[in-house]
């Protein structure tokens, strides 16, 4: 039940953490802006939450950090072809989780619940941004993917909550199993949108995130 627990815990974290995160740490090194600009980003993100100023200082400090980190991460990514895919993935998911945990501990309850509720839209977005750069999306294309990104997101953070929830081995199976269908269903909606060879790249890429979950619970499970 504990490694089915860990599984799951990590196969979420690559799904929330890498989709908000991948693009943008290739991208910031490919770009002139600085670890401050992207800083103010992140923070200006989280208007949302109407933070006070000493939750905004905090949350500043923070996003300097991470994006700090995630600038050196991107340059490596572009100067060293081997630092991609598994490797690029665990980077920034580490990255982001410790920006993330640090965040939700000056939050009040209501906003930690925003934090979570606003996941799903920040999600997709990101996801599709994605997507749009490694697969070459159409304009056509763009809106369909966000929307069975987003679709896709809610099921699966549902069945999350789902797994968490579950106080028996059969329930966090029967919860797992709903989560790989999901899954399964988003790739079904996906393929109906997506050329085969813009399909053969997402597999590709799907196939180097699973990698990347099962390296990090193999030197977890080392430890």
């Amino acid at each position: 039940m504990m490694m089915l627990h860990k599984k799951l815990n990590l196969a979420a974290s690559v799904f929330i953490a890498t989709s908000f995160v991948l693009l943008s740490a290739v991208a910031m090194a490919q770009s002139s802006a600085t670890v401050g600009k992207i800083a103010q980003a992140m923070t200006d993100s989280l208007a949302y939450l109407s933070l006070t100023s000493t939750q905004k200082t905090t949350a500043e400090g923070l996003n300097k950090t991470a994006a700090a980190a995630l600038v050196q991460t991107g340059k490596k990514a572009q100067a060293d072809t081997s630092f991609r895919g598994k490797a690029l993935a665990q980077q920034v998911i580490g990255i982001m989780k410790t920006r993330n945990t640090g965040l939700l501990k000056v939050l009040t309850p209501d906003q930690q619940k925003a934090f979570q509720d606003h996941k799903i839209s920040q999600i997709a977005d990101m996801q599709t941004k994605i997507m749009t750069a490694q697969l070459d999306l159409t304009e056509g294309q763009v809106p369909q993917v966000y929307k069975i990104n987003r679709d896709a997101t809610v099921e699966m953070m549902g069945d999350m909550d789902k797994v968490k929830a579950a106080t028996s081995k059969f329930g966090k199976m029967k919860a797992a199993k709903g989560l790989k269908g999901d899954m399964k269903d988003k790739n079904k909606e996906l393929k109906k949108v997506l050329s085969p060879d813009q399909y053969t790249i997402y597999e590709k890429h799907q196939e180097e995130m699973q990698a990347a979950m099962k390296e990090k619970m193999q030197a977890k499970k080392g430890k």
